[in-house]
């Protein structure tokens, strides 16, 4: 039977609906709160469970990356050194495969550890490692890891316990470019730098260090940073990074006062049409799993799900 601890897998879950008729659903179980179970199909949609309704369940081995026209295969460990390299921190060192990361705590990414293949030692020797390691840069323990690593179950006999979880998504570049319609009101260009008025719709950029946070930004060899204007006036920013055949987008935020109007997708287009001209032929991203709006917009223009991925912290 499932637990809590198998949020972020792949499940199979019956439940019996209000009228006691018994139904299944297939997905990744991205929450388990309050007596309430949310599962995310295959295509998106969400579906929530109450816990008492709960028959039977079980994990299921995760779907395999899709492979499509366009987009080159990679195994959920390759992504997430490609997805690395376009988020490099200030501060790494090597713990067999694994890559300790550090970087002033700005943001999840560059402050855990990427947890793929072999760390040259048993799991509890690695996750003490780890956990010395951030002690003395005064960071909290984090450990990012694919949601489908079986290791994950061990992470969580020996207390590291799961934050929240990632999906990673990817698409061909030239056919989604195709697909979002041009503005032409609007002024868009990309950047090699991030500007003042780039930075100033940037929401999440870190107040207290910014100069650390845009050397993440700027960190890969290769960078685009788009602005769409409109009569002038900044409205919609996004980030690209190249990391050989892929581009990594991040960082996409519209004004506040000018959302709902579409102007996401103009900045996609600008980013992706871009990252086509440096030669990159399919794009990925990472978004929260419950961030229904973004994965909408996303699903929208032709992304699927490549793999999820946990942080866990130790209790």
């Amino acid at each position: 039977m499932l637990n809590p601890r198998d949020v972020g897998a792949r499940v199979s879950l019956r439940h019996r609906l209000g009228d006691g008729q018994l139904t299944d659903v297939l997905g990744d179980l991205v929450t388990w709160d309050e007596g309430r179970l949310t599962v995310r199909r295959a295509d998106g949609t969400l579906v929530e469970v109450d816990e008492a309704a709960v028959v039977a369940g079980r994990t299921v081995p995760p779907a395999p990356p899709r492979r499509r026209p366009g987009v080159p295969h990679a195994s959920p460990e390759e992504m997430q050194r490609i997805a690395n390299a376009g988020w490099p921190a200030r501060e790494t060192e090597a713990l067999g495969d694994w890559l300790l990361r550090a970087h002033g705590g700005i943001t999840g990414r560059a402050n855990s550890v990427m947890a793929v293949g072999d760390p040259g030692v048993d799991l509890a020797a690695a996750a003490a490692r780890a956990q010395s390691w951030y002690a003395e840069r005064g960071l909290p323990a984090l450990l990012q890891m694919p949601a489908a690593d079986p290791r994950n179950e061990e992470l969580d006999r020996l207390g590291w316990r799961e934050q929240h979880v990632t999906i990673v998504q990817t698409a061909p570049i030239a056919p989604t470019v195709d697909l979002i319609e041009s503005r032409p009101e609007l002024a868009e260009e990309v950047l090699a730098e991030p500007s003042a008025d780039w930075q100033g719709l940037m929401h999440d950029l870190d107040r207290d260090d910014p100069q650390a946070h845009l050397a993440i930004l700027t960190g890969p060899p290769v960078t685009g940073f788009a602005v769409v204007r409109d009569k002038g006036e900044p409205v919609a920013i996004g980030r690209v990074s190249i990391e050989g055949p892929w581009a990594g987008v991040t960082s996409v935020d519209v004004a506040a006062h000018r959302r709902r109007e579409g102007l996401g997708l103009a900045v996609m287009r600008t980013l992706l049409g871009w990252a086509d001209g440096q030669g990159a032929r399919a794009a990925y991203l990472q978004v929260r799993a419950l961030n229904e709006p973004a994965l909408a917009l996303y699903r929208h223009l032709g992304f699927v799900t490549h793999h999820p991925y946990c942080y866990r912290t130790p209790t």
